[in-house]
């Protein structure tokens, strides 16, 4: 057996790049944020990490996965001090982005069911993550924001497709343009989350689930899926035109107000 099979066969953790922790164990895997330095905001390495830990699972065949960020928080959101700016060229920020749509997009075609474990918040990018995983569990406290237009930046990770067909229109421009903040609760009953459950527990009770669905009848459960996500058939058009727009978006004078006002621990004063 190759290292990562007799890891898998006892459950071992491995790291990738050591900023995603994976855990193995009877057909599914646990991939743990882990930047808690910095709350575990999402940068190019946390990027390719998640990416490494899904294919790895995929080849081990499992069931399930577990998209958790611990037992504090999920993410901030994308780290701001990693973002490309304008000495990038006008699409540094839609090849940063096109990282991001590539695991979003994996999520949604795996045939492995990925659940998200929420604690805390997750925010902006990570939002977005969220939102692609097939069941979503949420501590209680737990809460979801995307405060793009408070940075001058345009929304990204999909937050815009899936809240403005999930939410409608009118309640999505609640989150998307005035940054209100989503509690579990509230995202329950819109049907953005699966359970509420009592802080500190998310992860524990996404592998139980993912359990299950490991004993379960993988096949069907993967055809399932396909059937489930097949109303989202053109979610590569939408990415396509979400890089352009964040693209634009990030070379404006909001853009940089919103960096600096963030650097500098400030309300952003937007002309």
């Amino acid at each position: 057996m190759e290292e990562h099979q007799l890891r898998a066969a006892y459950g071992v953790a491995m790291t990738h790049g050591d900023v995603v922790v994976t855990e193995v164990d009877a057909g599914i895997s646990v991939l743990r944020l882990n930047r808690p330095h910095r709350r575990n905001a999402i940068d190019h390495a946390l990027v390719e990490g998640l990416a490494s830990g899904f294919r790895d699972a995929e080849r081990r065949g499992d069931a399930a996965v577990v998209l958790t960020g611990g037992d504090s928080f999920f993410s901030a959101g994308g780290d701001v001090g990693s973002m490309p700016s304008a000495s990038d060229g006008l699409f540094g920020a839609a090849g940063r982005l096109a990282l991001i749509h590539d695991l979003i997009e994996h999520i949604r075609r795996s045939d492995m069911v990925v659940i998200a474990a929420v604690e805390g918040y997750a925010v902006g990018v990570s939002w977005g993550l969220v939102l692609a995983c097939d069941l979503v569990v949420a501590a209680e406290d737990a809460f979801f924001a995307a405060p793009f237009a408070e940075r001058g930046l345009a929304a990204d990770g999909g937050a815009a497709y899936h809240l403005s067909r999930r939410l409608g229109p009118q309640r999505a421009a609640r989150h998307l343009l005035l940054g209100d903040r989503l509690p579990a609760d509230a995202a329950f009953d819109a049907g953005l989350v699966s359970e509420v459950v009592e802080p500190s527990t998310s992860t524990g009770r996404a592998r139980d689930l993912a359990a299950r669905l490991a004993a379960g009848p993988r096949e069907s459960n993967a055809v399932t899926k396909r059937l489930m996500t097949s109303s989202t058939a053109d979610l590569s058009s939408f990415l396509a035109s979400e890089r352009m727009a964040v693209a634009l978006a990030g070379h404006g004078a909001d853009a940089a107000e919103g960096r600096l006002a963030f650097a500098e621990r400030r309300d952003p004063r937007f002309r």
